[in-house]
């Protein structure tokens, strides 16, 4: 399905510049090229490993001029308010 006023011919002369239009990108590779490529960046993006603390490269006197508390130390706990009924 196209929208109105869609026209190959016209969207074609875009070739060899990033595809506009879903329909042009199909209309040059195919419906299963376009269709594999948007599921290999989809799962690429739910698979990919995930990144690594930022920070840990940092010395303690740097972490600590940041706010944050020395490398190995326990993480503060966070406080318990009291259960209301």
């Amino acid at each position: 399905m196209q929208p109105p006023g869609f026209d190959m011919k016209d969207m074609t002369q875009l070739r060899g510049a990033m595809p506009q239009s879903i329909y042009l990108a199909i209309h040059e590779h195919g419906a299963m090229r376009v269709l594999m490529v948007a599921a290999k960046a989809m799962l690429g993006a739910v698979l990919a490993p995930a990144e690594t603390d930022p920070t840990e490269h940092l010395s303690d006197h740097l972490r600590r001029d940041i706010g944050l508390p020395p490398r190995g130390s326990p993480l503060p706990e966070a406080p318990m308010l009291p259960v209301r009924w």
